[in-house]
C-alpha cells in the first residue's frame, strides 16, 4: 500500500469517529492548571515519556522534519508520535477537540502534519504560546484531516486557541481570549453564547446539559467562581466532573507550575500522577511507557517500562480493532504507523551524530 493511501485511511478515521471533549486553563493564586476531558469510543492508551534531541518527521505526503528541543509526556492511543494531548518539560500543554466547521489551508509550499503528530510537533518545539502560534504558521494541517481545534497554554497561564476557519489559521489569545475554555463550537460562537449568561453580561442561568455550548458556559462559570486558596488540582477535577459525559475516558489535569500531571480513567478511577523530575529527559535513555488504565496508584514514576516496538504494535492493533472505521485496516498500514517511530534518531547536540532508537 502506498504512503498516500496509508495517510488517507487515518484521515478518514478521524473524519468519522471523533467525539467531543472539553478543556480549560485557569490560575488559582498564580498556580496554573489545565484540565482536559478526553471523550472517545476507545478506552485504552499508553503514557509516553518522549525525549529531547530526537529527529522526527510527520507521516504525510509533504512531511515536516524537526528535532525535539524539549522532553514531553503524552497520552497516546494510535501509536508513538501520534498523541491526543500532553505537556512538555517547560510547561506547554496541548489538547485537541472536535470542530466540525474546520477548513484547513489548501496545499502550498509548507510541509504538513496530521492532527495528532501536529501535537507532538508543538510539544517538541514550543516553549510558550508565542512560539506555538509561530510554529502553527510554519506548517499546515494535512488536507482532508478531521476538523479539530486546539487549546494550548504555557507555564505562565497564557493560552491560545488554534482553529482553521475558511482555510486560514485563526487564533485567540490575550484580550481576544477572555476565558480560556474550549469545547466543540468555534471560540467566537462559544463566547457569544456565554455573553448571554448571568455573570457574563446576560440574564440566562448557567445551563446544565452535555452540549458543547453548555459545557463551555459551565466550565467558564466554575472557573470564575473558584475561590482564592482553593486547591487548584482538586478544583480542576471538579470542573472536569461537571462537564463529564458518558464516553469520557480520561480526565487529565496538567500542572505546569509544578511540572506534574494528574489523571483518572473510566477504567481506573484512582488518582494517579507523574512528574518530569522522575525521568531522564535526554535521548541517551529510552522512551518510557505505562498503561494508563493499569493498576498502579499514586506516583507513577517507578513502574514505567522502556518503550519497545512490540508495545507500540500492540497499542496500534488494539486501538484500530476498537475503532469501528479502522477495524478493517490492513496489516501493512497498521505496521506503517506502528513502525513510524523507527525513523527517529537521537541527535547528540555536541557532535551532531545520530543514534537510532
Amino acid at each position: 500500500m502506498s504512503r498516500r493511501w496509508a495517510v488517507m485511511i487515518l484521515l478518514a478515521f478521524l473524519a468519522v469517529d471523533a467525539r467531543p471533549c472539553t478543556t480549560f486553563c485557569m490560575s488559582v493564586d498564580d498556580h496554573v492548571v489545565f484540565g482536559a476531558n478526553y471523550d472517545w469510543d476507545v478506552r485504552n492508551g499508553l503514557i509516553m515519556v518522549n525525549k529531547r534531541s530526537v529527529s522526527r518527521e510527520s507521516l504525510t505526503q509533504r512531511p515536516a522534519y524537526w528535532t525535539s528541543q524539549y522532553a514531553s509526556i503524552t497520552f497516546n492511543q494510535y501509536g508513538r508520535g501520534f498523541p491526543t494531548g500532553g505537556m512538555n518539560e517547560v510547561g506547554l500543554v496541548v489538547a485537541l477537540m472536535d470542530l466540525d466547521i474546520t477548513e484547513y489551508p489548501a496545499v502550498d509550499s509548507r510541509p504538513s502534519a496530521g492532527v495528532l503528530d501536529w501535537i507532538q510537533y508543538q510539544l517538541d518545539l514550543s516553549a510558550d504560546v508565542d512560539q506555538a502560534i509561530a510554529n502553527a504558521s510554519a506548517i499546515r494541517v494535512a488536507t482532508g484531516s478531521r476538523g479539530i481545534h486546539y487549546l494550548i497554554a504555557d507555564r505562565t497561564g497564557r493560552a491560545v486557541t488554534i482553529e482553521h476557519l475558511g482555510g486560514a489559521l485563526v487564533t485567540h489569545s490575550g484580550a481576544t481570549l477572555p476565558v480560556s475554555v474550549l469545547a466543540n463550537h468555534g471560540y467566537d460562537q462559544s463566547l457569544a453564547y456565554l455573553h448571554g449568561m448571568v455573570g457574563f453580561g446576560g440574564s440566562q442561568p448557567i445551563p446544565g446539559g452535555t452540549g458543547s455550548l453548555e459545557r463551555f458556559a459551565r466550565a467558564a462559570s466554575m472557573i470564575r467562581q473558584t475561590s482564592p486558596g482553593a486547591d487548584p488540582v482538586a478544583r480542576a477535577f471538579a470542573i472536569l466532573d461537571s462537564v463529564h459525559q458518558p464516553n469520557t475516558r480520561w480526565s487529565i489535569v496538567y500542572d505546569p507550575t509544578a511540572g506534574a500531571i494528574y489523571y483518572r480513567t473510566d477504567q481506573n478511577r484512582a488518582l494517579r500522577w507523574l512528574t518530569f523530575s522522575s525521568f531522564d529527559p535526554t535521548c541517551a535513555s529510552p522512551v518510557q511507557i505505562i498503561d494508563m488504565n493499569g493498576p498502579p496508584t499514586g506516583d507513577l514514576g517507578p513502574p514505567f517500562a522502556d518503550y519497545t516496538s512490540a508495545a507500540n504494535i500492540a497499542l496500534v492493533n488494539q486501538s484500530y480493532d476498537l475503532t469501528p472505521s479502522l477495524r478493517n485496516t490492513s496489516e501493512e498500514t497498521r505496521m506503517r504507523y506502528a513502525m513510524h517511530p523507527e525513523k527517529e534518531a537521537c541527535v547528540w547536540p555536541k557532535r551532531g551524530r545520530a543514534v537510532r532508537r
